[in-house]
Formats: C-alpha cells, sequence, structure tokens
C-alpha cells in the first residue's frame, strides 16, 4: 500500500477535504435519518476568531460530503447517539451535553432538555450573600475574607466571580446579583451511554454523566429520570476527566474514572462510593476498560502504555516513542479481537493487540480526534482528525491480519536454563497432537460401526432433551402474567365465542406497568390440526401503553368430518385447547403461555 499498511485502505476525497475542529468525544455514528444509512455526526468547534465567542455547529456527514448543519447554544464537552425506546421503526436520539445541560434532538430537531440537579450551598456563603445587600460597602471585605475560608470548587458561581473582581466593581454586582438563587449546579465534564439489557442490535441505552463535582448520574432512556447517583470521592472534590464503562444496566456493570490528579477510581452498581484501585504521578490521556478480559488500559503524559488490573495491580506497560493524545478501542467481532489504537504526537498511530503492537501507519500530522465503527454500509471505517482539521477515512481490508511480530514474541519467552528463543507466531501456544490424540483416531478407524452407534445414541439425546426443555420453557411460562422484571408487566386474558363450528377467540393484552411501555410483542397461537383450523396464527403487536388494554380476534374454525358433520372421536375435553403464547422479539421464553379450553362445537346440518 501507498501508505505502508496492508491492513487499511485509504478513502480519496472527491471534493475539497472538509475542515473539522472536533475531539474523540464530540464525535459519533447514527442513523439518523432511520434509513438504515450510518452517518458520521461532528461537533465543529471554532475558536479562531477572536472578536467573537467561541461556538460549535453539529455536522451531518452522508459519507465523506456534509449534508446538514445544526447551530449549538455553546461548546459540547461530548455527543453521543442512543435509543430511548424499542419502538419500531427505531430512531435514534442525538444527546449534546452542554454546560449543565444535556440537549436532546430527535430528527435533527430539539426534542428534551435535561439539567444535572443543584447541589446545596455551604451554609456560610447563604449567609454571607443574605448580608451582603444590606451592610455598608466598607464590610464587604470582611464577608469576602469569610468566603475565601471555603473550598473554592464548593462556592456557586456568582461567589466565585464577586471574588475575581476589584473593590471598585463589586458593589454594582452585588446589585445585580441581590436576589439570584445561591446554587452550585455542576458542568458536565464527560457523558457515555450504557446498554439497559443487552447487546443485541440497537437496544436502549442509558445515559452517563460525570460532572466536575465528581457525581456520576445515570438517566433512564424513556423519561430521562435519574436512577443512579455515584461520587467519584467522598473526601476531596476528584474532578473527573476520563470515563470508561462496561456491561448494562439492569444486570450488572462497572466504571472506571480518571481524575485530574492522576487518581484512578472503581464503582459499581451495588456500590456508588468510588474505591481509588491506583493513582499515577502523571496525568493520564487515555482510558479504556477492555470488556473481555476486564483490564484497565491508560496513556500517561510520560510516553507510557500501562495495563493494570481491577485491584492495581500493574499488569505490563510498554515505552511509546511520543506523547500519547489519544487511544480508541478497536473491537472487531469476525477477528474476535478488540484492537486499541494509539495516537501519537508526530503522525502515528500504532495498533495494540494486548502488550504486543500489530500494526501502525503514519500521517503528516498529529491525530487529534478518532472514531471507529459502522459508517455509510462498511462495518469497519476508521475515521481520523489531525490538528489541522483535515479529515482522513480508512476502511478495514477483509482479508486484514493482526499478528504480533515474530521477534517480540521471542523476546517475550526467552528460556530461563539455556537461554535459547523459542519459536511461535501467536500470543497463546498451541499444543501438538498428544499420543492420546493418536491412539484415539485408531481406535475410531477400527471399531467404526460402534462409534457410529454411539454417535445416534448421543445425538436422539441430544434432540430429546431439547424437546422435553422446550416443553418446559412453555409450561413455566402458563400464567396469566408475565414474571420478566425486566420488561413491563402484561396481562392476557382470553375470551371465547359461538356455538361452532366457527368461533371467535378474542384476546386483552394489559399493560400493568406505570411507566414503562411494552413493544415488540407478538401472539402466536398453537392447536393440533386433527381438531381446529386457525387461518392467523401470528400477530404481531403494536406498543401497549400503560393503562390502556389491547384487543384482538382470531377466527377458529373447528374440524367435522365430512360424511356426519360431527366433531371427530379423538377430541376429547382434555385435548380441546388452544395455546395462546406472547412472546417478544429476541426471546426464547415466551412471557405468557396459556390453554383456552374451547367449548364443544355443534353439528353443522
Amino acid at each position: 500500500m501507498a501508505d505502508g499498511t496492508p491492513n487499511w485502505l485509504h478513502v480519496e476525497m472527491e471534493d475539497e477535504n472538509p475542515h473539522l475542529t472536533t475531539l474523540t468525544s464530540c464525535m459519533t455514528l447514527s442513523d439518523v435519518q432511520g434509513d438504515g444509512y450510518i452517518r458520521l455526526l461532528a461537533a465543529d468547534i471554532s475558536l479562531e476568531d477572536e472578536a467573537y465567542e467561541p461556538s460549535a455547529t453539529l455536522k451531518v456527514f452522508r459519507g465523506l460530503k456534509i449534508k446538514q448543519e445544526q447551530p449549538l447554544p455553546g461548546i459540547p464537552t461530548s455527543i453521543e447517539s442512543l435509543y430511548i425506546d424499542e419502538t419500531e421503526p427505531k430512531t435514534p436520539v442525538i444527546a449534546v451535553a452542554i454546560a449543565e445541560s444535556v440537549l436532546f434532538y430527535r430528527h435533527l430537531k430539539p426534542y428534551f432538555k435535561y439539567t444535572i440537579p443543584a447541589l446545596d450551598s455551604d451554609d456560610l456563603e447563604l449567609e454571607v450573600w443574605r448580608k451582603l445587600p444590606v451592610v455598608q460597602a466598607d464590610t464587604h471585605n470582611a464577608l469576602l475574607e469569610s468566603l475565601k475560608g471555603i473550598d473554592h470548587a464548593k462556592l456557586s458561581r456568582k461567589s466565585q466571580r464577586l471574588l475575581q473582581l476589584t473593590e471598585a466593581e463589586r458593589p454594582a454586582f452585588i446589585k445585580t446579583h441581590r436576589d439570584s438563587a445561591v446554587g452550585r449546579v455542576g458542568t458536565i465534564v464527560i457523558m457515555c451511554c450504557i446498554k439497559r439489557v443487552s447487546s443485541d442490535a440497537n437496544p436502549p441505552s442509558h445515559l452517563m454523566l460525570a460532572t466536575d463535582t465528581g457525581h456520576i448520574f445515570i438517566l433512564e432512556p424513556q423519561g430521562f429520570n435519574l436512577v443512579y447517583q455515584g461520587r467519584t470521592c467522598s473526601h476531596e472534590t476528584a474532578v473527573p476527566s476520563l470515563l470508561s464503562v462496561q456491561g448494562t444496566y439492569e444486570t450488572d456493570f462497572c466504571i472506571v474514572v480518571a481524575t485530574r490528579n492522576g487518581g484512578v477510581y472503581l464503582l459499581r452498581k451495588s456500590n456508588s462510593e468510588g474505591q481509588e484501585i491506583f493513582k499515577l504521578s502523571k496525568p493520564l490521556t487515555g482510558l479504556l476498560l477492555l470488556p473481555i478480559d476486564q483490564t484497565i488500559l491508560a496513556s500517561t503524559m510520560d510516553n507510557r502504555y500501562q495495563c493494570y488490573s481491577k485491584r492495581g495491580k500493574l499488569l505490563y506497560q510498554v515505552q511509546l516513542e511520543s506523547l500519547p493524545v489519544c487511544i480508541l478501542p478497536l473491537t472487531m467481532t469476525h477477528l474476535g479481537i478488540t484492537l486499541v489504537a494509539v495516537a501519537l504526537r508526530g503522525g502515528a498511530v500504532k495498533f495494540f493487540l494486548q502488550r504486543y503492537q500489530v500494526d501502525e501507519f503514519v500521517l503528516e500530522e498529529t491525530v487529534d480526534a478518532m472514531l471507529y465503527g459502522r459508517m455509510g454500509m462498511e462495518d469497519h471505517v476508521l475515521t481520523l482528525v489531525t490538528q489541522s482539521g483535515q479529515m482522513i477515512v480508512k476502511i478495514l481490508r477483509r482479508v486484514s491480519r493482526f499478528e504480533p511480530r515474530a521477534e517480540a514474541l521471542a523476546g517475550r519467552r526467552l528460556g530461563a536454563s539455556d537461554n535459547k528463543l523459542i519459536d511461535g507466531s501467536s500470543i497463546l501456544d498451541k499444543p501438538k497432537k498428544s499420543s492420546i490424540f493418536v491412539e484415539q483416531a485408531a481406535r475410531e478407524k477400527q471399531q467404526a460401526k460402534a462409534t457410529y452407534g454411539s454417535f445416534q445414541v448421543e445425538l436422539w439425546r441430544l434432540r430429546h432433551t431439547a424437546a422435553r426443555a422446550t416443553i418446559n420453557a412453555i409450561n413455566s411460562s402458563e400464567s396469566t402474567i408475565s414474571g420478566d422484571l425486566t420488561h413491563a408487566p402484561v396481562k392476557l386474558s382470553a375470551e371465547v365465542c359461538g356455538s361452532g363450528p366457527a368461533f371467535r377467540l378474542y384476546l386483552t393484552v394489559q399493560n400493568l406497568s406505570t411507566f414503562k411501555m411494552a413493544s415488540n410483542l407478538t401472539v402466536l397461537l398453537h392447536a393440533d390440526r386433527r381438531h381446529y383450523a386457525i387461518q392467523q396464527t401470528l400477530s404481531r403487536l403494536p406498543s401497549v401503553l400503560p393503562g390502556i388494554p389491547l384487543r384482538m380476534d382470531f377466527e377458529v374454525v373447528a374440524v367435522l368430518d365430512p360424511m356426519d358433520k360431527l366433531p371427530p372421536s379423538s377430541l376429547t375435553l382434555d385435548n380441546s385447547l388452544v395455546r395462546v403464547m406472547l412472546m417478544k422479539a429476541g426471546q426464547a421464553k415466551p412471557l405468557i403461555a396459556a390453554a383456552v379450553t374451547m367449548p364443544q362445537s355443534e353439528a353443522a346440518y
């Protein structure tokens, strides 16, 4: 390849390269139009014009061309794309964190605004602001000296501003802000998403916010209510600078937070108070919590790439050639690996698999922001933004391979006794075929008939176990109310009308929740074909709102003997059943499985 790497294909720009000034946290990929085409969304931050205030614009790219722009009311700290419900067709919501608020956009139009809760102010600060408007101006200095005794981070914004003013400017400021509330509101510094239940395609996600006061908030997606509140550290103000999370909200999740003073804290769902696991003397430039081995990766300003366990033990570290600017995880499910891309000062981008460097390419400028994922119709696209604002796009080749260098592996496998290098080209040693395997293969050739018979016995046993498990799953769901706690509780009732041979089966589905919406539900009817004929056995239900029952009907026709127009003799009270199963998309076990006893059909003369 022209750029020296065989694993990545460079995308050439047909038109002029778009200029973009952004960060990794201000870039995301989203299907904003709901047409299946993944678009790039990025906040273009303008800081060059000194005559105007800094501004930002949300730009939407289709491919490599700008298709839409949305002015933002401030400088964002992060942008995320998330789904808030399971209704079809799914449309994502774009969340933009600005100052103390999160702005939500749907179809790129304002949808909702959430503001983080205010914190309680110090009693001394409240007392000072009560006295400042009514006392003489010569006593202001004594009151302001008492404010200086409070931690600067715990003061309200107007108190911080008052302390910065000169003595001549203070009376006018006090007169203007005498009636404003003395509230301390934090600023959102980090925002990310955590999936609610599973890792299925496009599941609803919760929004996680980290503020400069050290608090961690989690919002549920439907009503944007606060469902989790944690704190990085209780005995000091640890301002978060980096955050990484793994897991799901309904089961369990783990949060790793890096602070500006170099401390790294661990929070869990069961423990909302941060636990310091290790502390570094140099500031961090990147932090990752890997999903598989649950190790913590950190890049620091002393040119080191380090890996720690959750208990704070240093597992390995790699000395880099220059300062790491940002790091990014690259999950490649088709290869079964997760790479870590590290952008270095000078334009080099290195790819690590555990401690081993498996790929590298060099650009002309330093990379400031990186984003990886599905873009357009390609699954594995790496987008890079340089310091000058140039956007570079690379696509992973389908025949790419990421393997450590042989000399790196050999250096790690130096023998302790004879100092000989052990050959190998993979991370894990693959054992050779043992004598036990060879003997087993020869035994199977000699006793082929017995081996085949044993295989058939095990195959039939497996089929019997699968059939029994299916029956048990249906029987365990025989109830009129669903017992799945991860979804909205649903009640099912049935009514049969008619005297036969044509019956009308009425089903009523009712959502018992007070705030959750039941969606993606399907009703399946099953009956013995010798006894009953059902024209429509499957029906997809619309979303069921709380308190509003949904009623539907099905036609069930009893099978009669063509000669005497009577029900067959095999039909009894025990087998005159129609099974009704209420299922949810993506689940093998029904939410509700009920058996409806059909009345005796009259003869059709």
